[in-house]
């Protein structure tokens, strides 16, 4: 995809956070951002997003200070690493739609509370571990893929809410849910001129500032986490929700209930250890916090509209060469340009960072016109190319889009 910009940043214990663009695409954002936005339709409408009204831009120092103080609060409750003493943290979790392995899972974590960890997944027969000892990493099957579902059941869990969020642009709306009073928070790399209620850029965090818990997180449009602290108990300074419902496009895709989580004093020191029943465990990859980046897809000829209509893909991609491993569209209400997004997204290949990467890719597609920068029309021949590559993306047939509709 083009020369790539990549900034790595390292947190403590067995997951790392990093952030890359491709800077062919990234220049393209800088671009065209004002155009694109000003030509798009908002996110469709999701009965799970909090934010229905214009929020506040956060502009004074003390706005941003307060935003980012109650981001730092409810990161902090998900950071485990920190626990000194050993643990152990048991999950399970149903999901469903079009990922592969779907199914029924149940997920293990222990820590020495140092620098030992070791976690597993099972689903019927099959089984994956990962160990962290001493900088180190080993897995069963070391190369396979971690799948998607399980990757972001550890992102919901572990890495929610962005490091650095200094650098982003912020919005805040106050909201009623369930009879609480809720600050959602939503940030991106720039306010895109006249914005709807929640952008295709911007993440969403919704946190109770009574006590500090996320309440719902929401990376990309047509994907949101919801948390339910209903009968859990703190521990050690964390408190941990009893169940999370991730929805994606309106309808319940993964429910994650904690099973339970406390003291482990006596843990067996070959947890660590990769074991002989691990077969060839051998230094494996870890996984990264979730990221996101555009990519703007044009007709492959024929003039184009002044009108883009985006489909936010999550997806998952490999370690070693970037190529992806599993993707979803996370809107459907045009099924036609949902496949060609897929398609898109599942056939190209991206900067490899040397951690299984979750994404959720922005892909831009510039509708096609009878006439330069005419109205958007059915083009039932039509082709697609991303910007920078030149590869050809197969027809689509759709009905016309409605601008600012």
């Amino acid at each position: 995809m083009g020369t790539t910009a990549r900034v790595f940043r390292l947190v403590s214990g067995s997951e790392f956070r990093f952030q890359y663009f491709p800077a062919c695409l990234f220049s393209v954002w800088l671009v065209f951002s004002s155009t694109v936005l000003a030509q798009t339709n908002p996110p469709p409408a999701d009965p799970h997003e909090m934010v229905t009204r214009e929020p506040r831009t956060l502009t004074k120092p003390a706005e941003r200070s307060a935003a980012l103080d109650l981001l730092d609060r409810a990161r902090q409750n998900y950071n485990l690493h920190d626990i000194s003493t050993p643990y152990a943290l048991k999950v399970s979790f149903e999901t469903n739609g079009p990922a592969q392995m779907e199914g029924e899972w149940t997920m293990e974590e222990f820590s020495d509370g140092g620098s030992h960890w070791r976690w597993s997944a099972q689903a019927g027969d099959s089984q994956l571990i990962r160990i962290g000892a001493d900088g180190r990493v080993y897995g069963t099957n070391p190369a396979e893929p971690v799948p998607m579902r399980v990757q972001l059941v550890r992102s919901a869990l572990h890495w929610p809410i962005m490091r650095n969020a200094g650098a982003s642009a912020i919005r805040a709306a106050n909201v009623e849910r369930d009879g609480k009073s809720i600050t959602c928070l939503l940030t991106s790399a720039s306010i895109p001129p006249n914005p709807a209620p929640r952008s295709w850029v911007e993440r969403e965090y919704c946190i109770d500032a009574a006590t500090g818990r996320l309440q719902m997180w929401s990376e990309a449009p047509g994907i949101y986490a919801v948390y339910d602290y209903s009968g859990a108990t703190p521990f050690r300074g964390h408190t941990l929700p009893r169940e999370i419902t991730i929805f994606e496009d309106g309808r319940p895709a993964v429910q994650v209930r904690v099973e339970s989580v406390e003291d482990a004093p006596d843990l067996d020191p070959n947890l660590f250890k990769p074991a002989p029943e691990m077969g060839s465990a051998d230094e494996s990859f870890t996984l990264a916090s979730p990221n996101r980046f555009p990519m703007r897809v044009d007709p492959s000829d024929g003039p184009t509209s002044p009108f883009f209509q985006p489909v936010i893909v999550h997806a998952i991609l490999d370690a070693q060469d970037g190529h992806v491993l599993d993707a979803e569209t996370l809107q459907n209400s045009d099924r036609d340009l949902s496949r060609a997004a897929l398609d898109v997204v599942s056939g190209g290949s991206f900067p490899p960072s040397g951690f299984q990467q979750e994404v959720f890719i922005n892909v831009q597609f510039h509708m096609p016109a009878a006439k330069m920068d005419g109205l958007p029309i059915f083009h039932s021949s039509v082709g697609w190319v991303i910007l920078d590559h030149g590869r050809r993306i197969p027809p689509v047939r759709r009905p016309p889009p409605h601008p600012g509709k």
